[in-house]
């Protein structure tokens, strides 16, 4: 390479860096900002008291009915709702849980019109308690909406900054059964 060519070679590679840096920070400047991804954090969510990653509803459903809590109709296929009492939990008073077509907890809400100040704080506390500080949003004095993510794929949300209060748990990653890719063909026969 001449020198001739090289001089043109450095001028066209620094021109090119300049040129670039200013479109990224004219992008940066218009809010085109990549937002960082939310840290998450080790340890678990739990339902209660049960790990919310590829939990099953059968077994859900057994812990449920061991703490005397039994099930209502939804009439909707992978739903099943709960009623926590007249009283609830610090107020909140209904469980919502839909399941996956295998079977696992996609996602729980737990609900409920919580007038009184003190047991919308308190359920803030409680998780502040359980899982520290969380990886999004914020509750000051345990009201407001804050979200917990965890290595593990799971999610809690509590928005609790108005009386209607809710706590959602999510298992983004929910088991799904694997299918042999056999064909059965005594159930095809028993079709008939």
């Amino acid at each position: 390479m001449t020198s001739r060519n090289a001089s043109i070679f450095f001028v066209f590679m620094v021109s090119t860096f300049f040129v670039s840096q200013v479109f990224a920070n004219a992008s940066k400047a218009n809010g085109d900002v990549e937002k960082a991804p939310k840290p998450r954090i080790t340890g678990n969510a739990k339902f209660f008291g049960l790990p919310l990653n590829d939990l099953a509803l059968p077994r859900l459903e057994k812990h449920l009915s061991e703490m005397g809590l039994q099930n209502y109709p939804s009439y909707k296929d992978g739903v099943v709702n709960y009623s926590l009492g007249p009283d609830g939990i610090l107020g909140v008073t209904d469980a919502t849980v839909f399941s996956n077509s295998s079977g696992y907890v996609q996602q729980a809400r737990l609900s409920g019109v919580v007038e009184s100040n003190e047991k919308r704080k308190a359920l803030g506390d409680l998780l502040l308690r359980r899982y520290g500080t969380p990886s999004d949003g914020q509750l000051r004095s345990g009201l407001g909406h804050a979200a917990w993510l965890f290595r593990d794929g799971t999610m809690v949300e509590l928005r609790n900054s108005t009386f209607d209060v809710s706590i959602m748990y999510v298992d983004e990653r929910p088991r799904v059964a694997s299918h042999s890719g056999k064909i059965d063909v005594e159930a095809l026969s028993r079709k008939k």
